[in-house]
């Protein structure tokens, strides 16, 4: 027990293990939420203005007017704030003049969209209007079929209107939100990113053992390489107080996170400091096999962990969420073995999935890695020996 807690001092001690494992993170956080600024709890698309001319040439149909008046983001929100221009160059210079933001005419029985820009808004609306038109022309056959069979004097079934619009916009919905958090965000993915990074940091830790374990590498070493203490006993202690060390960090960051910047990851609470423990083990493991490895100075180790710290979660999606998704896309076998992307996916899971399968298998996967580093570090120091101490 006494070199447990002499060990606690000794890391508590390290100004610059306190900086990258527990204030950095959240000076990090601090930087995203005010990047992000009011996007954080805003919907991903607003009331779009549309603008619709009365002139005869021009004019919309009634029902396709009534569709774009009639559609909402929310109970509370209209999806377009419809303005009605008397002539089609009036409509067209509030569309240059930005006074709206799309344009909707008939020009020879055919819809015409126009926008200065091709943004989200367009493609929902552009896609509004070809399913409104897909149903307009499958009532038009309707009833044409109809009336061609009951001049020919079958019995047809009568055509309801009601009941194939139904049918054809069942499974329609462009704001569809089927995630069991309700008010999960586009950015949330940048904070589970941070939380895999905050992880990783614990390889610090993990270097630290090693070098202080290492007769070759501190007078610490020397001490303890020509002492009777038990290396076995000693590595075991070191190894839990950086993950203690590790755990405290990570809990520090997450009620940062929840609790003072507000950003909601979800529930599970559980299972979240699960994947806490794990990814600091993963990390503290990930250190070891460095501070192992790679000879040199103890400046050369930091900067490789810092430097593949960083690329794992850029991976991972911590600078743009685009590259996580190039990264799925193109080189998905990335996410399988990328301890950070197994941390961000184990906590992506738990907050978009309802059932458990995704998690278990990132956190299944995510255990792998200390496991196999723990091997490798184990068989390459067990029965060590130095020449001169």
């Amino acid at each position: 027990m006494m070199i447990f807690w002499t060990r606690v001092k000794t890391l508590f001690r390290r100004k610059e293990t306190f900086f990258w494992i527990i204030l950095f993170p959240i000076l990090l956080a601090s930087a995203e939420y005010m990047a992000f600024g009011g996007f954080m709890n805003t919907s991903p698309i607003q009331t779009i203005s549309l603008g619709v001319t009365t002139e005869d040439t021009y004019a919309l149909d009634d029902i396709l007017l009534q569709v774009f008046e009639g559609a909402r983001i929310d109970e509370q929100k209209s999806l377009y704030k419809v303005q009605h221009y008397e002539q089609f160059s009036l409509a067209s210079a509030a569309l240059e003049s930005n006074e709206i933001s799309i344009f909707i005419y008939m020009d020879e029985n055919k819809t015409k969209v126009l926008s200065k820009e091709s943004t989200i808004e367009l493609s929902v609306t552009t896609s509004i209007v070809q399913q409104t038109n897909a149903i307009m022309d499958t009532i038009s056959a309707a009833y044409e079929k109809y009336y061609q069979d009951l001049a020919a004097g079958l019995t047809p079934m009568e055509v309801n209107a009601v009941e194939i619009i139904a049918n054809l916009t069942a499974e329609i919905d462009y704001f569809v939100d089927e995630s069991t958090n309700k008010t999960g965000t586009f950015y949330t993915i940048y904070f589970y990113s941070l939380i895999a990074m905050a992880c990783l940091y614990a390889a610090f830790l993990g270097v630290g053992i090693m070098n202080d374990l290492r007769a070759d590498r501190s007078s610490l070493g020397i001490r303890i390489g020509s002492s009777i203490a038990s290396k076995g006993k000693l590595i075991s202690i070191y190894f839990i107080t950086a993950l203690m060390l590790q755990f405290i960090s990570g809990m520090v960051l997450y009620l940062f996170l929840n609790c003072v910047l507000k950003v909601n990851l979800g529930g599970h609470t559980g299972y979240i400091l699960l994947t806490l423990i794990l990814g600091g083990i993963t990390g503290v493991s990930f250190g070891m096999l460095v501070g192992s490895l790679v000879k040199g100075s103890d400046k050369v180790r930091e900067g490789i962990i810092s430097a593949s710290t960083l690329i794992l979660c850029v991976f991972a999606g911590l600078m743009r969420v685009e590259i996580k998704h190039l990264v799925d896309i193109y080189l998905p076998f990335i996410n399988y073995i990328n301890p950070a992307s197994l941390i961000t996916n184990s906590l992506y899971s738990l907050y978009y999935y309802d059932n458990f399968a995704k998690f278990s298998l990132y956190i299944s996967l995510l255990a792998v890695f200390p496991i196999v580093s723990l091997l490798i570090v184990w068989i390459k120091t067990r029965g060590e020996k130095y020449a001169n101490l």
